[in-house]
């Protein structure tokens, strides 16, 4: 920990340096952020299937997973509801064309004035109850001849709405109210001109975040990490990718900056983009997708170029995590109860975060050697992992896991 790649702010805005941290991994220890984990296995049955690629929210009393469901011929996302026991209590929605369904599902977002949900669809935001009753849907998606390509709810009835990166288009970022219509716009520093490939991941947006009362907003290609305070747009953090950044080219008369078209196969090859970001009181959790990787083998739970990171705000440090040499798995490695390595997928509040491992993984990795190569700190979590994992099938839903952070 003593060894993390330190850098001081770069004028204003602290600087996250990524690119001082490449080749410098570390092996980090799961009792190092965190004092205790909760393990939660998710109730299976025919009607709470979780497919692949699980995506998770929670709250103080729910937790809400969207995944991919393949049911032959045809695949769909869908959104389940179980309670902080695993117990499954509902669908939230479903695809289709009736009222109440919705078309395509691209994105998933908790209210945080009410008990609430919103489902991000190719043509509508949809709000339902926890009970999966339909209670709002939206249909603000043009906007100066553009589509707005994703949301998220902001507070007080507003959501935050983002344009793709367009030379028409004067704006990325809006503010509309629970009936579409525009609040706010905040001027586009950045363009790209219609003969630029339209569907490259270059024009999308992270995932925004929020701590508490910041209200945090990435583009993948944009180094610059912006909080939305108070209706506000203002940058806060400076993610430092060095030569890995996007290219940008001259700044036009409106003052913008030109992105330059790359192809796809080179954009993905060659550059860095966050994948997402898990903020905290006193750190950032972060995926990158890289076009480097360690040599060595590979297990099939790392992908290559993708390589997780945290940063200390409070201290100006970065580190990007190495693997488990055992296992080869990536994340933080778990030394609390000896279970698989943990990296927060979403910040549940109240010093609370929160991953997912597949049942498949946990019987394959979690053997007696893997057991005896770490030094695991709570014996008695450890017993409540090896009790669950007497009773697991491979096939059974993933296993919920949340981590209470040090104070």
């Amino acid at each position: 920990m003593t060894s993390c790649s330190e850098k001081k702010p770069a004028g204003k805005y602290p600087v996250i340096d990524v690119v001082g941290s490449i080749g410098n991994y570390q092996r980090v220890y799961m009792s190092d952020f965190f004092s205790s984990i909760e393990l939660i296995p998710l109730e299976t049955n025919k009607n709470s299937l979780v497919g692949g690629d699980p995506l998770i929210l929670a709250n103080d009393s729910l937790l809400f997973i969207n995944s991919v469901y393949s049911p032959r011929p045809i695949s769909f996302r869908n959104l389940l509801a179980f309670n902080r026991k695993g117990k499954f209590l509902n669908q939230i929605g479903r695809e289709g064309r009736g009222p109440g369904e919705y078309f395509r599902l691209t994105g998933v977002f908790l209210n945080r004035d009410r008990p609430t949900i919103f489902i991000n669809a190719t043509t509508d935001v949809f709000e339902y109850d926890f009970t999966g009753k339909v209670i709002h849907s939206i249909n603000p998606y043009v906007f100066d001849e553009s589509r707005f390509r994703g949301f998220h709810y902001f507070e007080d009835n507003l959501f935050v709405g983002f344009l793709n990166y367009e030379n028409r288009t004067g704006y990325r970022h809006c503010l509309l109210d629970s009936n579409g219509n525009i609040v706010k716009c905040f001027p586009n520093l950045f363009y790209m001109t219609d003969e630029d490939p339209p569907n490259s991941w270059v024009r999308g947006a992270m995932e925004p975040f929020r701590v508490y009362e910041r209200f945090y907003l990435k583009d993948h290609i944009n180094d610059t990490l912006y909080s939305l305070t108070n209706s506000n747009l203002q940058p806060e953090y400076v993610f430092d990718l060095g030569k890995y950044s996007y290219p940008l080219g001259k700044t036009n008369e409106e003052g913008k900056i030109k992105i330059e078209a790359v192809e796809m196969n080179d954009a993905e090859g060659n550059y860095i983009r966050t994948i997402y970001i898990v903020g905290t009181s006193n750190h950032f959790f972060y995926e990158l997708s890289t076009p480097f990787f360690k040599s060595g083998p590979r297990s099939r739970l790392q992908t290559n170029g993708r390589i997780f990171g945290i940063y200390n705000k409070t201290k100006n440090t970065n580190m990007l995590l190495d693997t488990d040499p055992v296992h080869l798995q990536r994340g933080l490695i778990n030394d609390i109860n000896g279970g698989l390595s943990f990296f927060p997928k979403y910040y549940i509040g109240n010093g609370e975060v929160v991953d997912i491992w597949s049942a498949e993984d946990m019987k394959e990795l979690l053997t007696e050697e893997y057991f005896a190569s770490i030094k695991i700190k709570d014996p008695q979590a450890h017993q409540k992992l090896r009790e669950l994992l007497k009773t697991l099938d491979e096939e059974d839903n993933p296993v919920v896991v949340i981590a209470k952070l040090k104070q």
